[in-house]
């Protein structure tokens, strides 16, 4: 690994997108790309959402002008669908069928135009590795649509999404580096790069007391899609050592916040996909962190889910032994917070 060589791209990177995205939100107004404050919203004043645009200049600049690494057509064309359609819904919401449609079809693009696509799950039960023959297609959908909304709904709190997935991208890069795959390494590392530029102006800090520009609905569906797109790209294929549950770990915070809430949701009668203030960051807030506080928490909780994937995998933990590890933590932290909520719930009515 050339380490000096990513810390010089890395750095360059970040400072094309702080540049980007400070330039792209003078415009955000007159583009009508503001996230107005009101109803769940915590900001006093309009936001602009430009953080998917400016990510999308940055891989851009990289592949372009960087002229590196490979990326393929289709991630560029995929990734292209979905941030365009999602910045019609920043700019005027959409119903859920176009928005879903569309990450279907920039699914579809993944599989048929680079063949990234889940073949297997791994072995999971110790036997053997488990194929998914003719489900392949409409799992690789239903995993890549599922990572893109439960990256999507996290995106709650100053710097949370883009701080948690840039530790998940790191993790990717360093999987990929160590299977001897530069151009998914080298992917990994722009959207790092890219992400630390923007958090600059979106996490709070001493100097800038909140966000000044959100990712939006682009930004939060451009780096699900990406995670989704690497965690399978490093898992599924010739010469991948990477087993797809260690890959699982890398995610696992969005994806068990999400499950966790929408499953929720249903057993109080309520639709898995109405918005609500119930997120593992809410709760925090709602315990007396500070926005801060709490994104430290989760970042440091994203690091320690990474590392057991990654390291677990490096060290030859057996793949039942992680795939048991994963379902038991996410049932132990599903029941838990439900019965953390529970309790605020009762205090806060009496």
């Amino acid at each position: 690994m050339n380490v000096p060589g990513i810390a010089i791209d890395a750095a360059s990177l970040a400072a094309f997108a702080i540049v980007a995205t400070a330039v792209l939100a003078i415009f955000a107004p007159s583009m009508g790309l503001v996230d107005n404050p009101g109803g769940r919203k915590d900001h006093a004043a309009p936001v602009p959402v430009v953080g998917g645009l400016a990510l999308v200049l940055t891989l851009l600049y990289a592949v372009f002008v960087f002229k590196r690494p490979n990326v393929p057509p289709a991630f560029l064309a995929a990734a292209g669908i979905i941030v365009l359609v999602s910045m019609w819904d920043d700019w005027k919401t959409l119903h859920h069928v176009p928005r879903f449609v569309a990450q279907v079809v920039a699914v579809l693009v993944m599989i048929f135009g680079a063949g990234v696509e889940l073949r297997s799950v791994g072995d999971l039960l110790g036997w053997r590795p488990i194929g998914l023959w003719l489900l392949s297609v409409p799992m690789t959908v239903f995993a890549v649509v599922g990572v893109i909304n439960a990256v999507n709904m996290i995106d709650g709190m100053d710097g949370l999404a883009g701080s948690t997935s840039l530790v998940s991208f790191a993790w990717f890069g360093v999987a990929a580096t160590l299977s001897g795959l530069p151009d998914q390494a080298g992917l990994a590392w722009i959207l790092c790069g890219g992400l630390a530029g923007f958090l600059l102006l979106n996490l709070r800090l001493p100097w800038q007391p909140h966000a000044r520009v959100f990712l939006g609905d682009a930004g939060s569906t451009l780096l699900g899609f990406s995670l989704a797109w690497m965690a399978i790209d490093l898992t599924q294929g010739q010469g991948r050592t990477m087993p797809p549950i260690a890959a699982l770990w890398v995610v696992l915070l969005p994806l068990a916040d999400t499950v966790s809430l929408m499953a929720r949701r249903r057993a109080r009668g309520k639709s898995p996909f109405r918005p609500d203030r119930e997120h593992i960051h809410h709760f925090l807030l709602a315990h007396g962190f500070s926005v801060s506080g709490a994104l430290g928490i989760l970042v440091a909780a994203s690091v320690a889910f990474g590392a057991v994937g990654v390291l677990g995998w490096q060290l030859g933990v057996p793949q039942p032994v992680l795939f048991w590890l994963f379902f038991l933590s996410f049932f132990v932290y599903h029941h838990a917070i439900k019965r953390a909520w529970a309790r605020l719930d009762a205090r806060s009515a009496g």
